[in-house]
């Protein structure tokens, strides 16, 4: 299983969005997914199915997991789509507080509950929240591959380096071999702000940047208000090819082969088939 991580601790960047289409994406395309949800707002697990009221009752968080020493994985996974799987998360302070409080292997918490399913999935991604605490360093401390979405405004690059001192420490303890990669996301390519910050982080992160950018797309943030992914709701959308491209990126780094669109399984990938039938040729 590889283990992708979408962080950065500065909020509306596109976090959850991404981590919700790149899921769907990559169960879509053949492959047996993972999300977990490591955000106390649960955003990511209601736009997979998750009744937040019904979750804050029997407390099957990814929260609970991690300090549970007794119980099985199992009771916290549950089905989100076909080939994609779930471990939720809602506001639970004092499993937040537990887990912050953990005195030995505490950045550790995660990634041993998740070894006893790791044969079980190609891909693992984890939602984190705007936080550099413990929870994101569990999602961090057990990384193949983390993602810093950055939005493209005049504020975007502040943090920046906080986020990557953090990851730099992070993947020197614990995961030597993490990649670090950098993500333009609401990106309007006619802008000349969204230009001038994409060309600055490509500057800092060099060959570590997609090539792929996630639009600045009213169908994307319409798609996450009614908690669905851009592929659910408009499959035919540039946006949808975006995050189609991305997940074959991801693929080609870690040494995987790329999924043309004719390999897409389902009537509902008809459309971006039918849309850009040159990309079965890339």
């Amino acid at each position: 299983m590889k283990t992708i991580v979408i962080a950065n601790h500065k909020g509306g960047c596109a976090k959850t969005t991404t981590a919700l289409n790149l899921a769907i994406v990559l169960a879509n395309q053949g492959s047996r997914v993972l999300a977990v949800d490591l955000d106390p707002q649960g955003n990511l697990s209601v736009a997979l199915g998750t009744d937040l009221k019904e979750l804050e009752s029997t407390r099957c968080t990814a929260h609970r997991m991690m300090i549970d020493s007794r119980g099985d994985i199992a009771a916290y996974l549950t089905r989100a789509r076909p080939k994609l799987d779930l471990i939720p998360s809602c506001l639970d302070h004092d499993a937040e507080t537990l887990i912050e409080g953990q005195p030995v292997s505490r950045d550790l918490l995660l990634k041993n509950k998740l070894a006893a399913v790791r044969t079980g999935y190609d891909y693992c991604v984890i939602d984190t929240p705007p936080a550099l605490r413990a929870p994101t360093l569990n999602a961090l401390a057990m990384s193949d591959m983390t993602i810093i979405p950055i939005e493209s405004s005049n504020f975007a690059l502040v943090g920046l380096g906080q986020v990557m001192r953090m990851v730099a420490a992070v993947r020197k303890a614990h995961a030597p071999k993490m990649i670090i990669m950098a993500l333009s996301t609401k990106y309007k390519p006619r802008q000349t702000v969204d230009k001038e910050v994409r060309a600055q982080v490509e500057a800092t992160f060099k060959a570590n940047m997609f090539e792929s950018w996630i639009p600045d797309a009213a169908a994307v943030n319409q798609a996450t208000g009614i908690g669905k992914s851009i592929y659910e709701t408009n499959i035919a959308s540039p946006a949808a090819l975006s995050f189609f491209n991305l997940a074959n990126e991801i693929r080609e780094r870690f040494g995987n082969e790329k999924v043309g669109l004719e390999d897409l399984a389902g009537a509902e990938s008809e459309g971006l088939n039918a849309r850009y039938p040159q990309e079965r040729r890339s």
